[in-house]
């Protein structure tokens, strides 16, 4: 096996190193020589988990239906972008396994109508080329998503899907990246103002995760998620909220052997939290949660059948206290920072476990320097997983990991359409089981041309 080969190994960065951080330099050069427009919009501010070389979303999610950016304005808008990038541990294994990725990719919107009532469509071609590692070859890229934005007397709301097919580059993933996942969403989300105190919100989604190449479908997930609230402005005093939410998890690649038969693996969430978020003025917004959360396997029998093998596994479902918080501090309108820590239970499509428990702390910070902007962070996690088991893509059961990633991104316009960035990066997994420990630090640069609405 390739893991076996390269296991012990301690490669040297090779030539092509050189290559992709020699590029970087380059670029830098570019940028620094250049006049460059960046703005800082602290409300759109959200800290980032990691650096551009892995597929993470963000640490908090929006209001919208996942995985659907939602109406940009009319028009067409086209960007042609590509990122290249050398990481010295790319394979993500115990032993170092480097390789440089190029991504080039084409994305392409459309929207029709107005923010009142605006539908949209958008897409994108890519592929993942990896020179010099063993075990990583790459993949094409592809994603499409639509739908239809609205502002309806006191209600706004999206409904709207999304289809995406990618090499996996999670970096929860036991190894970084070796196989391809398909993601199908279908969802909607509402916000309803009732006179000027008072709101009420709901959201529905479904969607699916698929492992289509090179890897286990004990892996693919089912999920149907509900939720409902309520939000209450206490002038001088913030925006208190009540909600609660419950997901139907369900993983057609995977068997319990149980009293009734062979059944499909699965587990049901229930959530109910409770928060409040309030402004400090202009430069300072706090958010505050805490969630009561009770998950149950649909059958407690710990001999479950994965890749055709009976496994004994620890079938216990969590009950517990989840939290989180934000703060988000405007200084300047050149400088800004954000903060969060959060405590979650979910499942993960990328891992052989039932349940992922994780306490997440991040933080970033964003500056406009004269003609260009940086930004950097970093995040720190503790992740405990329930009901690991080995498949064909994790060979081990996993128990607990720590997770550090720091970044440091400077980038900015060039001229009317050309926009680049050069980014450094590392990251750090201490694990038990120590198989999937690793360290990698990364250095690349991207670029992008945009055409049409907004560019």
């Amino acid at each position: 096996m390739a893991r076996q080969e390269i296991d012990g190994a301690s490669k040297q960065p090779t030539d092509k190193a050189r290559v992709a951080l020699a590029s970087a330099f380059l670029i830098g050069a570019a940028i620094a020589a250049q006049p460059a427009s960046a703005q800082i919009n602290p409300a759109q501010q959200t800290v980032r988990p990691m650096a551009s070389n892995s597929d993470d979303g963000p640490v908090r999610s929006g209001a919208r239906v996942p995985g659907v950016a939602g109406f940009n304005g009319r028009g067409l808008a086209v960007t042609a972008s590509v990122s290249n990038r050398y990481e010295t541990n790319f394979s993500r294994l115990p032993a170092i396994d480097d390789a440089v990725r190029f991504l080039p990719q084409v994305s392409a919107s459309y929207g029709l109508g107005s923010k009142r009532l605006g539908l949209f469509v958008d897409g994108s071609y890519g592929r993942d080329i990896v020179l010099g590692n063993q075990l990583i070859k790459g993949g094409d890229r592809s994603s499409l998503s639509g739908g239809l934005d609205f502002v309806l007397s006191r209600c706004s709301g999206q409904l709207g899907g999304s289809f995406r097919k990618s090499l996996n580059l999670r970096t929860d993933a036991g190894l970084f990246g070796g196989f391809q996942q398909q993601t199908e969403t279908l969802g909607t989300a509402a916000n309803c103002q009732i006179g000027n105190a008072l709101s009420v919100n709901g959201a529905i989604s479904k969607s699916k995760d698929k492992n289509v190449a090179g890897a286990s479908f004990a892996l693919n997930t089912d999920r149907l998620d509900y939720s409902a609230g309520l939000g209450f402005n206490a002038s001088g005093l913030g925006q208190f909220s009540l909600g609660g939410a419950i997901s139907d998890v369900h993983f057609p690649g995977r068997f319990v052997v149980s009293p009734n038969g062979i059944v499909e693996d699965s587990f049901k969430q229930r959530s109910l939290r409770v928060g409040v978020s309030r402004a400090f003025g202009n430069r300072i917004t706090a958010t505050l949660g805490a969630s009561a959360i009770d998950n149950k396997p649909g059958t407690e029998s710990t001999v479950i059948i994965v890749d055709g093998l009976p496994q004994i596994v620890d079938r216990a479902g969590f009950s517990g206290i989840g939290y989180d918080g934000a703060l988000a501090v405007t200084l300047s309108s050149r400088l800004a920072f954000e903060v969060s820590a959060d405590r979650t239970v979910n499942s993960n499509p990328f891992v052989g476990a039932l349940l992922t428990i994780s306490n997440t702390y991040a933080a970033s910070a964003n500056a406009k320097l004269g003609q260009y902007t940086v930004t950097a962070g970093g995040l720190f996690s503790r992740n405990r997983y329930q009901g690991g088991f080995v498949s064909q893509f994790d060979p081990a059961a996993r128990r607990s990991d720590r997770f550090e990633s720091y970044f440091i991104n400077v980038g900015g316009k060039i001229g009317q359409r050309l926009r680049a960035s050069v980014e450094v990066n590392h990251v750090k997994r201490i694990s038990n089981p120590d198989l999937f420990s690793f360290t990698s630090t990364g250095a690349g640069l991207n670029l992008s041309v945009a055409f049409g609405r907004g560019s």
